[in-house]
């Protein structure tokens, strides 16, 4: 190691071009690094979604959650397995030990899936699997005004349009819509005509089925030409749809507009979206793992502002961004990274007192960095607030071995009298071996960072990495490149002994001082490291420091059953209260939240959760208030806290707020609701733990049709029969089921129900006529119908049932208290 110095002293010409290639190429490297808030990471989870409209949770839990997670729990590498059970909805999350290629994990779960769909309920639809996107949320949103388009047209324009057109920009991963309405073809029955001429709900929908086609016939030849043969019965327009024939079981047949009222309109939107207590409708951009999220956020700002000067009536807003705090951290980062290296050349020029000294040593912090970048590239690492804290954590180190190195010159030619070039030769073989241990023992620091166990590990890699390379590249520019420019730039002279700071004589008494008094400076070194021990005890400790991101989220939770109305109801009044906060900017929510099918903008809303809402708040410029983001959910906190029903909780995107989570886990319900109790009556106690609540306890009201087996086999109705009838009556059929109607560009669903408020009253609802072997029948003759009360939502790890008990922290971090 000592000869590489004289060597790259003696022949300057390939040290130099060597520094510039690399400087080259941590420049390009730098051009090329994404920019995050994170490090991307890809964890080998993969979830499996199943809906099924209307289905209870005690359903999906037998027919469809058990099914999936025991197709799934023997794959190789499968960690653990847990399932999210809600009203029409299974989500089983299948987590595989870190080190499994994601790929890999999610084509075992596809395909295990696949083996049991046989044994899904019928009306289930296809199950959806999907690999988890760590950075699942949004980066952009923005609310659509169009005053000359209706409802549905404004959200067909969203999903289809300015879809498609963002979908085509790099790094966009998906667009989601947040409120408006699917159109659809809405036949709503009169049940009192349906039991008059002997028709049911499920005849009708299965008429319009097989009635509402257009299929292909085969092939002909006519005339020496091969000609295909198609079946046209589709109904052309809405008007034709409802002169449809429908038989009767008696005799003869009957318009479809006999039967009720046919309207082309839109589904009953069970998602909304509010912009200041205004409604909207809105659209979500994500980007995709491995994508800048400042380019991306730039390049959809561009696209979205042509689409809006193209546009005729629709005005683009933006309502929330990520790139903001992304963009701040990272001008932060930068502005602490050219700081430090500024104060750190001041203090080397402040001992050496000497300019070309200084300005040698202090090459050593850009060629050291730049090439650093080149490195992060090549291993597609972006800059982040990890990367960006470990460069600015480095900067003052990466001057240490040039400061020995250039010290050294400066004392040998002080000494002897040598000549720089003679002396920088010499010094630098001297100081090698010193040099290069304390490279190495900065790397045996930093370097196991990178072998962090855990998703910590998987954050931390690209710290490590950063730390280590730039370290070693001060190592290369120590060793090579500052005894070149010390032998060829250093003067001899500089200033003299006698000409120190004023200072240094006060340093040079306490330290002469403590060299007396050896055992006083010992212990007073053990006092002072024991006492720091004990302080840092007391610190509290959390993965990752809230910041001011100038967006706070709340989680609005109503009791279960509550309508979308009661929900808007609350998320009017918190909108209102908030807004006379004077740190709010603005006031955007979402309520409702449907299972993901994929991603898409057209996914289906029928088992969306219309009790919940998210809750966006724009903070002010920190320049325009006077509240850190913390501190404004602090005082804002208590002013939502009497708002009845409504569990309201700040800290909605994981960043911000915090809570304690204790998962019981067994297969008796009962004993896991008794539990429950039991540990939330304890956790009241605790200090610093409110609102203590528990999954065990969510009950829904049902409205139950128990049939009459005697009674249904008497005149023949199945409980099969009964089921579809009721369900097709009240929510429509299964979307496989649906007859289609075709509008040109796309295909739109015709489906058959009761008017809304028909069924209010369970009375109403027996007279629903069902078919019958020996006829036509009303509900009521082969049914009872009652109310009762089943599980809102069920929770199921290692493959039992489990009870989440949740509380919210009052002015503690993880690090206080204990529960």
């Amino acid at each position: 190691m000592n000869a590489i110095s004289s060597w790259s002293i003696r022949n300057p010409v390939p040290t130099i071009v060597l520094f510039l290639s690399l400087t080259i190429a941590g420049l390009y490297g730098f051009m090329q690094l994404r920019t995050n808030n994170m490090p991307d990471i890809d964890l080998p989870t993969v979830t499996v979604t199943v809906a099924q409209p209307g289905a209870a949770p005690s359903e999906m839990e037998v027919q469809v959650a058990r099914v999936i997670e025991n197709a799934v729990a023997t794959l190789e590498g499968v960690d653990d397995v847990s399932t999210s059970i809600s009203e029409g909805s299974s989500v089983t999350t299948v987590e595989f030990t870190l080190g499994t290629d994601p790929e890999t994990a999610t084509n075992d779960v596809r395909n295990a899936v696949s083996g049991v769909q046989s044994s899904l309920p019928a009306a289930a639809q296809t199950p959806v699997v999907a690999k988890v996107n760590a950075n699942g949320n949004s980066v952009l949103t923005y609310v659509v005004e169009a005053p000359t388009m209706s409802p549905d047209q404004l959200s067909w324009y969203i999903d289809n349009d300015v879809a498609k057109a963002l979908l085509g920009v790099d790094g966009v991963s998906k667009i989601t819509r947040s409120g408006g309405v699917d159109r659809v073809i809405r036949v709503e029955l009169d049940p009192d005509r349906l039991a008059a001429l002997g028709i049911s709900a499920g005849d009708v929908s299965q008429t319009l089925a097989s009635n509402n086609v257009n299929q292909p016939g085969g092939r002909a030849t006519i005339g020496g030409q091969e000609q295909s043969v198609r079946t046209l019965a589709s109904a052309t327009t809405v008007e034709a749809l409802a002169d449809t024939r429908m038989a009767l079981s008696s005799a003869g047949d009957v318009k479809l507009s006999d039967l009720g009222t046919v309207v082309d309109s839109w589904e009953k939107p069970r998602q909304a979206a509010y912009l200041d207590g205004k409604q909207v409708v809105a659209f979500n951009v994500y980007r995709s793992v491995g994508s800048s999220e400042i380019d991306v956020v730039k390049a959809a700002r561009a696209a979205i502002a042509e689409i809006g000067a193209k546009a005729t009536g629709a005005k683009f807003s933006e309502v929330t961004s990520s790139s903001g705090f992304v963009q701040e951290s990272y001008d932060a980062a930068l502005e602490a990274l050219w700081l430090g290296a500024l104060l750190a050349v001041g203090v080397v020029w402040l001992f050496l007192r000497d300019i070309r000294a200084t300005l040698v040593s202090a090459v050593a912090m850009p060629l050291s960095l730049i090439p650093t970048f080149a490195v992060m590239a090549a291993l597609d690492i972006s800059l982040s607030n990890i990367t960006l804290l470990a460069l600015s954590l480095v900067v003052g180190i990466l001057v240490d071995d040039a400061i020995v190195e250039i010290e050294n010159i400066v004392r040998h030619m002080r000494q002897t009298g040598a000549s720089a070039y003679q002396a920088a030769i010499e010094a630098a073989d001297e100081i090698g071996l010193a040099v290069v241990a304390t490279t190495a023992t900065i790397v045996a620091v930093f370097l196991p960072v990178a072998f962090m166990p855990g998703i910590p590990g998987k954050f931390f890699i690209s710290f490590a990495i950063a730390v280590c390379v730039s370290v070693l590249f001060s190592l290369l520019v120590a060793r090579m490149l500052t005894p070149l420019l010390g032998a060829y730039l250093v003067r001899a002279g500089g200033h003299s002994e006698d000409d120190l700071p004023a200072w240094v004589p006060t340093y040079l008494w306490l330290l002469r001082k403590a060299l007396n008094c050896r055992w006083i400076t010992l212990f007073a070194g053990i006092a002072f490291f024991a006492g720091s021990m004990l302080l840092a005890t007391k610190l509290p400790t959390e993965f990752m420091a809230a910041a001011d991101r100038g967006r706070s989220m709340i989680s609005v939770e109503l009791q279960p059953g509550s309508t979308i109305e009661q929900t808007t109801a609350v998320v009017q009044d918190i909108t209102e209260r908030l807004e006379r906060e004077p740190a709010v900017d603005s006031v955007f929510a979402t309520i409702g939240t449907a299972a993901s099918s994929g991603g898409g903008p057209n996914q289906s809303s029928s088992s969306a959760e219309v009790r919940t809402a998210t809750v966006t708040i724009n903070l002010k410029p920190r320049a325009e208030r006077l509240l850190s983001q913390q501190a404004f959910e602090a005082e804002a906190s208590p002013k939502l806290n009497d708002i009845p029903g409504a569990r309201i909780q700040f800290g909605a995107d994981g960043f911000s707020g915090a809570k304690v989570s204790i998962t019981l886990v067994g297969d008796d319900g009962a004993a896991l609701e008794k539990a429950s109790d039991a540990l939330i009556d304890e956790m009241k106690s605790v200090p610093g733990l409110i609102n203590p609540t528990s999954t065990a306890a969510t009950t829904k009201p049902e409205l139950i049709v128990r049939p009459d087996s005697a009674k249904a086999a008497e005149l023949g109705v199945t409980p099969t029969e009964i089921a579809a009838t009721v369900k097709i009556a009240t929510i429509g059929d299964t979307d496989t089921n649906l007859a289609k109607f075709n509008l040109g560009d796309r295909q739109v669903s015709i489906v058959v129900t009761l008017p809304d408020g028909v069924i209010d009253d369970p009375a109403k609802l027996a007279v629903l006529p069902l078919t019958g072997s020996k006829g036509t029948v009303p509900l009521g003759a082969v049914a009872d119908i009652g109310f009762n009360a089943g599980p809102n939502s069920l929770t199921r790890v290692e493959r039992s049932r489990s009870a989440t008990v949740e509380a919210d922290l009052s002015g503690l971090t993880l690090g206080e208290g204990s529960a």
